[in-house]
């Protein structure tokens, strides 16, 4: 570790413009910028150092390039990496400069982004531990306080998000993410892509986040259309949306992007015929006065995914229990209706489906029967593009990951921030601050 001391016997070895000439080489300044002082504090374990401009210097206009004389100085500060433990500080003054139109106008340093705080290269590392590390770790590491850590974040994410391309925009998948504990909601819109492979396109697909509102009403529907009208692309050009069935839902796709095919992709279907199972295992609880220990794991999944310690168990509960049984096969066969190749060949199997349904006898899947009628377009749109969640999952995973990670964000706008961080496929050239 470089101490104090060892800083110490430095800037007194040698003369003042030794040290001046080591530190401008070292921020790897150019003319006519050059460190004119450097005060170091052993006490306070702190390092500042001053920069200035050549005399007579003219700086470029920061929209034509043109040279232009100075006007005028403000005098500015930026944090800057520590000096091992020394915290560093960099004051200058920053030239304003005339135009030849007589416009007075701020000039950019080489060493911090306009109205910054930190410097570039103390923005670029900040940003790399805020991507691995919870801010209130790096907060710890630092000793840069968590809120000016969460504006850095803030500003580089809405300017990367604001510059966002999104006119490849045809497929866009819409579901809803917790945002904190107490039931509180979030929407988030992803455009989705896929390749093509033998089952068509979109069997493979990936996620990208566009854009995350608070809420799972239609209002959500109607700020993503406006941001899409902000930044040019037409309703028409949504081709398909893939999403769970509420209504709130299908009614603002309707209304802003009719033209829109909807897909309803397996795990929303089987979920919802999950919850249909669920209550057929409650009636039987109440009407048996219990059912063994365990069962309502055993019944839930996949047969061939289960343990034997929950396969035996299932099985013994659908010898005894014929509401189960039937229930279960009622699943089991909604399960295949994914494993087709044709749509036709699928709309036949949901059509059987749908029979079994009404006459189970289990009011439950009477339910589920007709909830599925009328959404059997929307379940049949996925054999258009073989269009699943995953990719909408694997995205909700990663930001619960966080938020888990971070134990939980005071705000929904730093939620927000981090989401299209870590999922918007932000171009934040973190490097090219680095190196500059």
């Amino acid at each position: 570790m470089f101490s104090g001391w060892m800083l110490a016997a430095l800037v007194a070895k040698f003369p003042p413009m030794a040290v001046e000439h080591l530190f401008t080489q070292a921020l790897g300044l150019v003319s006519p910028w050059k460190v004119v002082a450097s005060n170091f504090d052993p006490a306070a374990k702190s390092l500042e150092l001053v920069i200035d401009f050549e005399r007579g210097a003219r700086f470029p206009d920061p929209e034509t390039g043109q040279l232009c004389p100075v006007h005028d100085t403000v005098q500015r500060s930026w944090e800057h990496l520590r000096f091992f433990e020394h915290r560093t500080t960099i004051r200058a003054r920053v030239p304003r400069i005339t135009t030849p139109a007589g416009a007075v106008k701020t000039v950019e340093v080489p060493w911090a982004n306009p109205n910054g705080g930190f410097t570039l290269l103390m923005e670029a590392y900040l940003l790399t531990l805020a991507r691995v590390l919870p801010v209130a770790e790096v907060s710890r590491q630092t000793g840069v306080s968590q809120d000016r850590i969460w504006h850095l974040i803030r500003t580089r994410v809405s300017e990367a998000w604001l510059k966002g391309d999104w006119s490849s925009l045809k497929r866009l998948g819409v579901d809803e993410t917790s945002t904190r504990k107490g039931h509180k909601y979030g929407t988030v819109f992803l455009e989705i892509d896929g390749k093509e492979t033998d089952r068509g396109r979109g069997a493979s697909k990936v996620a990208r986040l566009l854009f995350f509102t608070p809420g799972k009403d239609k209002e959500t529907f109607a700020e993503f259309a406006a941001e899409l009208q902000r930044r040019g692309v037409p309703s028409e050009q949504i081709e398909e949306i893939a999403m769970d069935m509420s209504k709130a839902f299908i009614a603002a796709a309707a209304e802003h992007f009719p033209d829109a095919e909807l897909c309803f992709d397996r795990f929303h279907v089987m979920k919802l015929c999950g919850e249909a199972l669920d209550q057929i295992r409650k009636e039987v609880t109440r009407e048996n006065g219990g059912l063994p220990r365990g069962a309502m794991w055993a019944l839930r999944g996949n047969v061939e995914n289960l343990k034997e310690e929950q396969r035996i168990p299932r099985e013994q509960i659908c010898k005894e229990h014929g509401k189960i049984a039937r229930a279960l096969s009622i699943r089991e066969f909604l399960a295949d209706l994914w494993n087709y190749r044709h749509r036709v060949d699928a709309g036949q199997h949901l059509e059987s489906v749908l029979a079994w349904c009404s006459r189970s006898r289990l009011e439950p899947f009477v339910k589920l029967g007709k909830t599925l009628r009328r959404h059997m377009e929307g379940i049949l749109g996925y054999y258009k593009n073989h269009t699943t969640s995953a990719a909408i999952e694997a995205v909700n995973g990663l930001l619960q990951l966080a938020r888990r990670r971070a134990r939980g964000y005071r705000t929904f706008i730093n939620f927000q921030a981090m989401a299209y961080w870590i999922a918007g496929g932000l171009d934040i050239d973190i490097r090219s601050a680095a190196t500059h």
